[in-house]
């Protein structure tokens, strides 16, 4: 049951109820984007969790970011 937004071209247009943001669904239900954590490859804690595109990025990421425990930039790779 949706609450109605308003009215395009005299058709009703509702919202989804328990919309999740940043879900897109391609083709076959698969989600593309997926979150991930970034651990720090100096002091190994998982410092910040993000998302990514698996289409546009299916390798592992790594990239430079900030390590508040070593307080300075490190690589920081994707874990599981």
């Amino acid at each position: 049951m949706g609450f109605v937004i308003g009215y395009i071209s005299d058709i009703k247009v509702e919202n989804i109820v328990h919309c999740q943001a940043r879900t897109i669904v391609g083709l076959g239900g698969v989600e593309m984007r997926v979150n991930i954590t970034l651990a720090c490859t100096e002091c190994k804690n998982r410092n910040y969790n993000t998302s990514k595109n698996k289409k546009n990025n299916p390798d592992r990421i790594e990239m430079m970011k900030y390590c508040k425990f070593d307080k300075k930039h490190t690589l920081h790779k994707e874990t599981k």
